[in-house]
């Protein structure tokens, strides 16, 4: 064997490997997600929602430029907005731009001296960009693009915003999805460096504290987390080589994968340590760790692997990418495990094979808990089932939180600021209803204001925006014999926003929030065309649409993975032990930490997010390890051994790199607590809780499980009923 044989040619050919990766990571770029990255490809409602931007000429990832003053209709503020929009509107990307100043030069052909005529028309055709006399907003509409130039643009309107200098007492900010998605990336990035160092130090505690009471020279007990960071290596330089950036969704891969790929590495390191000071000589005892732990080590991979593959099950690109991140990881980190790790120990032990130690802390804790075990299995494993089912029920009550700006730090500025404008015009949740008819002619924009008149007359619809509304705030009327000419001196904003081809889009200005209320909308927006026999096409879409159809997928997904994770795991474990206990046994570990997580998510208030629904399928998969090897071991220990020493046994010794694998694990998660974003503060938070409750299930509730089993205590209760 290679590693055994020539440990420092396996060294140098890997550590040139993992090189390349290092310099492939250093081409990472730092991103910010949306809402594409949450629907399958196939989704027919968000393609409709792509299809209406697309369509009307410009991106929903508007940017706004608040402009504040102490009366923003003098002229001084109005010619500087006008002079802000001119060097704005020849940047490439930008459609348009619209302002109260624009819009008054556009009606009235320049901005009048007559404050009393400024300030009228200003409040009957630019009110929803003139909130108040004080506050002004400049709506800057920006072609469809890639989210990388989309970024870039964002970065330049805020140096633009520098170039152009207010006059005294203006103050002017920016915000907008462009911006935000901008200043997200940014805080992706500070995010990585601060959740990576964090995870490290957590790691290198935890190995101190634990797992140095496993290794007999202390300067290998970092072994495994040097194991670890080559596997985040690897997965870091796929990245730039994929045409991946990293965002706010898969930027938890890196503290995960940390705390992740220890688990293998431990468990050799701590079966080679045994081995060693059992008497046997390196090369001897590397062989033995190898033949003892290849194939639960394999098994512990897999299953965690088929765990994050159920996340590809709903087609979301954001769960594939971050499963198959994780996966691409976790393989690494098996694969050095099991090549690069032996030649480490190989070349670094001097001797010291027979040296024993006496039993610490954690010794004495695994004592007690194989005791505690032993005599109460019957007690614990009721306590596990009433566990399992309480969180059965939790998990039907946990709500969902489907608005991305949630999602990110609230303290970046253009969150603030687009906060500050929700608090200035109150919040417009905007259904947009496309109208498709034959011709964009006087009849049918007369019908189409008819309709949106009618269903704007509801109790939920407090405002609307047509183009008929508009051409009679512009001329009195819908004019009809000069009809053309009256669109054609349309603003080219004003055009845009209402007509594409041979369509119409008539907006409708609502309260309605909750996924029901959403509902009730568009079933109430679809009979009223019906009894008003619109006799086009039509689609009804927007933000609150897409919210609401989020909350959807996300229930259908989170429901869709586990069970598919549940099935994968099961016939693998099938497959692999050809026996229904051994596979059965191992998942009431992963059952004990789901129902755990859903019992904390329901208590603590916290939400399922785009990101959290992920928790159930890494659960299943990693929780599913400290199973597999506590199984493993004490079938091992079952051939020499009765049932309670081989229990014992078990959690004395396999109990102690469980624990480092768990406890390194959790702390990798919980390195996420102190991200800036509240997603992935509160996924790390339940992550930390569902490892734990793992830990303790593998190691009480599982050898209750065997005891019970092997005592035929189920038997007698199926004889019973």
């Amino acid at each position: 064997m290679l590693p055994v044989e020539r440990p420092l040619l396996t060294i140098l050919l890997i550590s040139s490997v993992i090189a390349f990766f290092i310099f492939s990571a250093q081409n990472l770029e730092f991103g910010s997600a949306d809402y594409a990255d949450s629907f399958p490809p196939w989704d027919a409602i968000y393609r409709q929602y792509e299809l209406y931007y697309k369509d009307f000429g410009y991106t929903p990832e508007n940017v706004y430029i608040i402009v504040k003053a102490e009366d923003v209709l003098s002229r001084d503020v109005m010619e500087y907005m006008l002079s802000l929009q001119k060097v704005l509107e020849g940047r490439d990307g930008v459609v348009s731009t619209s302002s109260p100043a624009s819009i008054l030069r556009d009606v009235l052909g320049d901005i009048p001296d007559s404050e009393e005529l400024v300030g009228e028309t200003a409040e009957r055709l630019a009110k929803s960009l003139l909130p108040e006399r004080s506050f002004a907003l400049i709506s800057v509409q920006i072609e469809s693009m890639e989210n990388d130039r989309l970024m870039e643009l964002a970065e330049e309107i805020e140096r633009i915003l520098q170039f152009v200098s207010p006059p005294p007492g203006v103050v002017v900010d920016v915000t907008g999805g462009a911006v935000l998605m901008y200043q997200i990336a940014k805080a992706v990035e500070e995010d990585v460096y601060r959740t990576f160092f964090i995870a490290s130090v957590t790691m290198i505690a935890v190995l101190v504290a634990v797992f140095s009471g496993v290794v007999r020279s202390k300067l290998t007990v970092l072994f495994p987390l040097i194991v670890s960071l080559m596997s985040v290596a690897v997965m870091a330089g796929l990245l730039p080589l994929l045409g991946l950036q990293m965002t706010e969704y898969n930027s938890a891969t890196i503290p995960i994968l940390i705390g992740l790929a220890i688990d293998y590495a431990a468990q050799l390191q701590n079966r080679y340590e045994e081995e060693r000071r059992g008497g046997r000589e390196v090369d001897e005892a590397l062989e033995e760790a190898l033949n003892h732990t290849r194939f639960p080590l394999f098994m512990a991979m897999a299953t965690t692997v088929i765990g994050f593959a159920s996340m590809c099950a709903p087609g979301i690109p954001s769960l594939f990418w971050f499963s198959f991140l994780l996966s691409v990881g976790l393989i690494t980190a098996f694969l050095l495990s099991n090549t690069f790790l032996p030649s480490l120990l190989k070349l670094s032990d001097r001797g010291g094979r027979e040296e024993s130690i006496s039993p610490g802390i954690l010794e004495k804790l695994l004592t007690t808990i194989a005791k505690v075990t032993i005599a109460n299995s019957r007690k614990i494993l009721a306590l596990t089932l009433i566990l399992i089912v309480v969180g059965a029920y939790a998990s039907t009550h946990v709500e969902l939180e489907t608005n991305r700006r949630k999602y990110a730090p609230p303290d970046l500025p253009a969150l603030v600021k687009f906060e500050e404008i929700e608090r200035k015009v109150s919040p417009q949740y905007v259904y947009a209803l496309v109208l498709s008819t034959e011709r964009i002619d006087a009849e049918s924009v007369v019908k189409a204001e008819e309709l949106a008149k009618y269903i704007s007359s509801r109790e939920e619809i407090y405002d609307y925006d047509s183009l008929g509304k508009t051409l009679e705030e512009y001329y009195g009327a819908i004019p009809a014999e000069s009809f053309s000419k009256a669109i054609d001196a349309l603003p080219k904003s004003i055009y845009s926003r209402f007509i594409s081809g041979n369509q119409l889009a008539v907006y409708f200005y609502t309260n309605t929030q909750t996924e029901e209320e959403v509902e009730k909308m568009m079933r109430s927006i679809e009979n009223d065309l019906r009894f008003l026999e619109w006799d086009g096409d039509y689609y009804i879409t927007g933000f609150p649409v897409i919210l609401g159809h989020l909350s959807e997928v996300l229930f259908s997904s989170l429901n869709l993975m586990t069970l598919v994770a549940y099935l994968l795991i099961v016939t693998f474990l099938l497959l692999a032990y050809r026996s229904v206990v051994r596979a059965i046994i191992p998942l009431i570990s992963i059952s004990v930490a789901v129902a755990s997580m859903n019992v904390c998510m329901l208590l603590m208030g916290i939400k399922q997010t785009t990101i959290s629904i992920a928790l159930n399928s890494i659960v299943l998969g990693m929780g599913i390890d400290y199973s597999i090897h506590i199984t493993e071991r004490y079938f091992e220990e079952r051939g020499k051994f009765g049932v309670e020493e081989s229990v014992k046994r078990t959690v004395e010794r396999t109990g102690k790199a469980v624990l480092t694998s768990a406890l390194t694990t959790a702390g990798g998660f919980g390195a996420l607590y102190f991200s800036t974003f509240p997603v992935l503060s509160n996924f790390g938070i339940l992550a930390f809780i569902a490892i734990i409750f793992s830990l303790l299930a593998a190691t009480s509730a599982v050898p209750a499980l065997l005891i019970l089993y092997e005592k035929n205590y189920f038997r007698e209760i199926l004889k019973m009923t």
